[in-house]
């Protein structure tokens, strides 16, 4: 065609910017690039032969998205978000799968023989006019980034390769995991998974199950989000970003999931619950699986029940001496009720398996009734709960009664008739151990009192309440000395320029994966059952007049607990407070001069006056305002 031909036409719009301007001119106009970045950028392009905006994107002076906005303001073509965005089959193929690569583009629509195509380089007018002769359609161009088309391409072509690329980069051991057989679902049965039971997806399953059981984790999160799937775990109590999968991935994903935890995979709309045995590197693990319908698909949350890790000890799970002593001492006893209370995850079940451990030989009878059984524990006789058909804690703990049990635990104690056969048991020659959710040890007995236990019975059967709560422990191996800002100290009621001892925390290494910490212990109070106490809850007494008692007889709060853990530099500051939530958790007020002070204090050093009164004569406790001893009479007013 001579030039005569053409004269009089029009070019492209497009085809002016293409012909007249520079990527770096174009983001340079936008305010993206500035010239020293753009030089840094050329010579590196120089060494590494790549375009100019691949030398941007590896500099991480811009990113591909911000890059693919800016060209598509400057050039006014539209960006196009291919996360979200539907294209159909007969469409992708208007453009051969070896041609999208080359070029990095992919076929969006088609309308009156004008195919929309995205780009990642928009500016290269050979890329039009070669698509425009294989293909032989008009080319309207579009941009996006390189990365959401190769990802779309991939997904269409091969779903497979795509999946096992994230699965290979996601961990290193390429071996997979065994799932016990009595456990597995026939996969040929489920015709929905039938297509994908060779396909890298159970892998991929394994690998995030396995991963979350190398890293110690004891919860996996498989959420469904508006553009993706992120998976968590949750170690040491803490959530963590695992890594992120194509949104397309997680109905599979899920699926894989129902198979193995035998659950209707049809079902989408409804919660389920289910359990998994599995066995890597030769431990055996429980895993049990809890799906939920949410807005953006269904959430799968995969509870990882490690054998090998949870049998502790009494003397492994953080107490105290004084307090392993007493706790020790509670179990020993042949009668009576021993609480572990905490709000959930506060390791109350793991006190007890621990507490059962300890107990544990042949001349005991140890039964539990637990809902569900956490870990399987040999020479215990564990019971499920069966709400179904008809097992739950007050049915079965009836017919426990005529197995001659010497210990019954427990796992929690919900409503007023599994109280008082707990209660009942307790007093008719058995130990009963269980849980209740209250913030600290003498709440626990206000909240027997509000489920209908009458105080008498109470008093009679309990011989100790344990509270309890989980802090993360500084990783050895980045512990560093500090000065707390002074904010963080405030809240203990301390100063800077007066520090009772050093402090420590974690600076972060790979050992702890940059946390600072490592592992868990427990911060704990726990309540002796004396006669002192056993009166004042014969006679009603509120929590507040009860923790009073407790702490007048020796008991260590969980504040003060935290602060020697703190002391011992086992933990931090902030890692205490988040688990006693509140300042006044660590302090008191002086009921003479109201000036807060620590609780581990017997007497306010301001007025000298009893933080916690009692009568000089008889030495039990008292109020404030009574002028008169009630159990011998002695005056309790000052002498003048």
């Amino acid at each position: 065609m001579d030039a005569a031909s053409n004269k009089g036409k029009k070019k492209p719009e497009n085809d002016n910017f293409v012909s007249k301007r520079k990527l770096g001119e174009l983001l340079i106009e936008s305010g993206l690039l500035t010239i020293d970045k753009l030089k840094d950028a050329l010579e590196a392009q120089k060494s590494t032969g790549k375009r100019l905006g691949e030398a941007l994107i590896d500099m991480k002076i811009i990113s591909e998205e911000e890059m693919a906005f800016s060209l598509a303001m400057q050039l006014k073509i539209p960006f196009i978000d291919l996360l979200d965005y539907s294209i159909k089959g007969d469409i992708l193929e208007c453009i051969p799968e070896e041609v999208c690569h080359k070029f990095i583009c992919i076929p969006l629509s088609m309308k009156n023989n004008i195919l929309d195509v995205a780009m990642a380089d928009p500016l290269d007018l050979h890329i039009m006019k070669d698509l425009q002769f294989i293909t032989g359609y008009n080319i309207q161009p579009a941009i996006s980034t390189r990365s959401q088309i190769m990802d779309k391409l991939q997904r269409h072509y091969h779903p497979e390769r795509s999946i096992k690329d994230v699965a290979d980069e996601f961990i290193e051991d390429p071996s997979l995991m065994e799932f016990l057989p009595d456990d597995e679902t026939k996969i040929e049965d489920e015709p929905d998974f039938e297509a994908f039971k060779d396909s890298p997806f159970i892998k991929m399953v394994d690998l995030i199950i396995r991963n979350a059981i190398k890293s110690g984790s004891s919860d996996v999160h498989i959420e469904a989000q508006e553009n993706h799937v992120r998976v968590r775990n949750r170690i040491d109590g803490v959530l963590k970003d695992s890594i992120k999968l194509p949104k397309w991935t997680q109905p599979i994903i899920i699926s894989r999931i129902k198979v193995l935890a035998g659950l209707n995979i049809a079902e989408r709309r409804l919660p389920q619950d289910g359990r998994i045995k599995v066995k890597a590197r030769n431990v055996a693990v429980d895993l049990r699986v809890s799906t939920l319908p949410t807005y953006y698909g269904e959430k799968a949350v995969i509870r990882i029940l490690n054998k090998e890790e949870a049998f502790l000890s009494i003397d492994q799970i953080g107490l105290s001496q004084k307090n392993f002593t007493i706790l020790t001492n509670f179990i020993r006893r042949p009668t009576g009720m021993v609480l572990i209370t905490g709000p959930t995850g506060s390791g109350k079940t793991s006190t007890l398996y621990a507490c059962m451990r300890e107990m544990k030989s042949e001349e005991v009878n140890i039964i539990s009734v637990e809902d569900p059984v956490e870990y399987e524990l040999y020479g215990v006789n564990q019971v499920q709960i069966n709400e179904k058909v008809g097992l739950s804690f007050p049915f079965i703990l009836r017919s426990i009664l005529r197995q001659d049990p010497n210990v019954i635990m427990i796992g929690e104690i919900r409503d007023e008739e599994t109280a008082e056969i707990a209660v009942q048991a307790s007093m008719t020659g058995h130990l009963v151990l269980s849980t209740l959710h209250t913030n600290d040890a003498p709440s626990a007995v206000t909240r027997l009192i509000d489920i209908g236990i009458p105080p008498y019975l109470i008093a009679s059967s309990l011989i100790g309440i344990a509270a309890q709560r989980l802090v993360r422990t500084i990783c050895p191996d980045c512990k560093e000395e500090y000065v707390p800002s002074q904010d963080s100290l405030a809240r203990l009621n301390l100063d800077q320029n007066d520090l009772p001892f050093k402090f420590y925390r974690g600076a972060g290494c790979l050992n702890c994966n940059n946390t600072g910490f490592k592992g868990r212990t427990i911060i704990e109070e726990i309540m002796i059952i004396g006669p002192k106490i056993r009166d004042l809850i014969q006679s009603s007494a509120t929590a507040d007049t009860l923790r009073e008692a407790a702490m007048a007889m020796g008991m260590t709060t969980l504040g003060v607990s935290g602060i020697k853990k703190i002391e011992r530099g086992v933990t931090t500051i902030d890692e205490v407070l988040k688990a006693v939530h509140e300042k006044e958790e660590l302090t008191t007020v002086c009921p003479h001069c109201s000036k807060t002070v620590s609780l581990d204090f017997r007497d306010c050093p301001y007025c000298k006056n009893p933080i916690v009164p009692t009568c000089s004569s008889c030495k039990k406790i008292v109020q404030p305002d009574w002028v008169v001893c009630p159990y011998c009479r002695h005056s309790l007013k000052p002498e003048t």
